[in-house]
């Protein structure tokens, strides 16, 4: 069974990316924001039209996600300041996170009718327009960031990857490149690199993927895709040296443990030493129903039918159907 999990990335252009955190550490960022809350209220009631406290608030709404909140107070300093370009922007990223592009797009125009060379609007445009798919409207919007910013990085990401999305494979490379060639720690950029570079099998994917690692550490999206690469490429000892570190990194990612597994089962054949590590794959994911199924296997080839029958019935429970459990079943009747 060659089950492979393609990891694929989420584009966005201007989200941050956040490490995780425990829950005593979110527990105290809550109660500061909590803190932080009451005493922008206490000031508001003193001067309930100051546009720098209204933004203050608007941005502790946003940070938990009250995103109508922060709206009003947005439009509201936006009336005390009406010209203040920053306001409008902070505006559309609040319909963009509570999922009005509309009302987002309307906000952009109004940015780009004061200031017209608004690198940040241009894109941001942009970035709407891949959202829905309307590519001419992106690449518009990409150059015309590109003329103010002619080295401008996620103006040659937003146009590489609408190039991917338009199967241009050449001059989707040829843009991510100079993405990196302006930012060369963007980690989109190489992971979106590393990504065509295994499709076609080409070892310079291998670099790329080693670059988003180095950027960042934890990623198991670089990690995964690395050792996928060797994986299908026959690179078996560098699969599960791969597999293992990301482990280290992310002990609770089911498919390192699963993976590590079929390459012992399916491609060393050695079937004993795989279970453990489907077992590991199953304590981490209860409906892994792959995982499950190919402990079975494993099971059987190892004699242990009693054990196979219970592991089959378990993955035709989770995944009803399962045309490879009920194959399996069938046989240990015979």
């Amino acid at each position: 069974m060659n089950k492979i999990y393609l990891i694929l990335i989420v584009f966005s252009l201007f989200a941050a990316s956040c490490a995780e955190q425990g829950n005593k550490e979110k527990n105290t960022e809550k109660k500061q924001a909590t803190s932080s809350l009451s005493e922008i209220q206490k000031k508001l009631e003193i001067d309930p039209t100051n546009a720098e406290y209204l933004i203050k608030r608007a941005d502790l709404y946003m940070q938990s996600n009250q995103y109508n909140e922060a709206i009003i107070d947005i439009q509201s300093a936006i009336k005390q300041e009406p010209e203040n370009t920053d306001y409008y922007l902070k505006l559309a990223d609040c319909y963009l996170n509570a999922g009005q592009l509309k009302n987002a797009m309307g906000v952009l125009k109004k940015v780009l009718s004061i200031e017209p060379k608004n690198t940040e609007a241009l894109l941001k445009m942009g970035e709407i327009n891949l959202m829905v798919r309307k590519y001419k409207e992106v690449f518009t919007y990409a150059n015309a960031a590109l003329e103010s910013d002619p080295y401008n990085a996620t103006a040659y990401f937003m146009r590489a990857y609408t190039y991917k999305e338009l199967k241009d494979t050449a001059r989707a490379i040829e843009n991510f490149m100079e993405c990196l060639k302006n930012d060369p720690k963007n980690y989109n950029a190489n992971i979106e690199l590393g990504l065509i570079y295994s499709s076609k099998k080409d070892p310079l994917s291998i670099d790329f993927f080693k670059n988003a690692i180095a950027i960042d550490s934890i990623s198991e999206i670089a990690y995964y895709n690395l050792g996928m690469f060797y994986q299908n490429n026959d690179y078996l000892n560098e699969a599960l040296d791969t597999y293992r570190a990301l482990i280290k990194v992310k002990p609770n990612f089911p498919y390192s443990y699963y993976n590590i597994g079929y390459i012992y089962m399916q491609l060393l054949k050695a079937e004993s030493e795989a279970v453990p590590y489907f077992t590991k794959a199953i304590n981490v994911k209860s409906d892994y129903y792959e995982a499950y199924f190919n402990r079975g296997l494993c099971y059987e080839i190892l004699g242990d039918v009693q054990r196979a029958r219970e592991d089959y019935q378990t993955a035709l429970n989770l995944h009803h159907n399962y045309e490879k459990a009920i194959e399996g079943l069938n046989r240990l009747d015979q």
